[in-house]
């Protein structure tokens, strides 16, 4: 009666086939920290960007293009508003978009309406 075994070929195919699947595990483990990443940014833009839009409707309505910063759980924000007149007479449109500090990519864009006398 002969022994029986694994012979190396099927030692080797075993381990190839582990070794794939180890990589796409991994892969998709580093996508989901990534994915989580960009959530995290994307939410401290917008508390950035709400609190820019409440503050302007706190100041007297002004049209046109204003800039700033802003500091979210220790990140770095720059963000723009920019405000104009719409078809409606007495209602404007307020812009608003948040990159990160230094950076060309919009993070996020808000919209708010208002009224001349609100």
């Amino acid at each position: 009666m002969g022994e029986r075994g694994f012979t190396l070929v099927e030692v080797l195919a075993a381990l190839l086939v582990f070794s794939i699947a180890i990589l796409g595990l991994t892969r998709s483990g580093t996508e989901s920290v990534r994915a989580v990443t960009i959530l995290e940014h994307k939410s401290y833009a917008g508390i950035v960007a709400d609190n820019q839009l409440i503050r302007a409707r706190l100041k007297p309505l002004k049209t046109g293009v204003e800039t700033g910063e802003d500091k979210a759980a220790g990140r770095d924000y720059d963000w723009r508003l920019e405000t104009r007149e719409t078809n409606s007479a007495g209602f404007y449109r307020m812009v608003l978009t948040v990159r990160e500090k230094d950076k060309e990519q919009i993070i996020i864009t808000r919209t708010a309406f208002r009224g001349a006398g609100s």
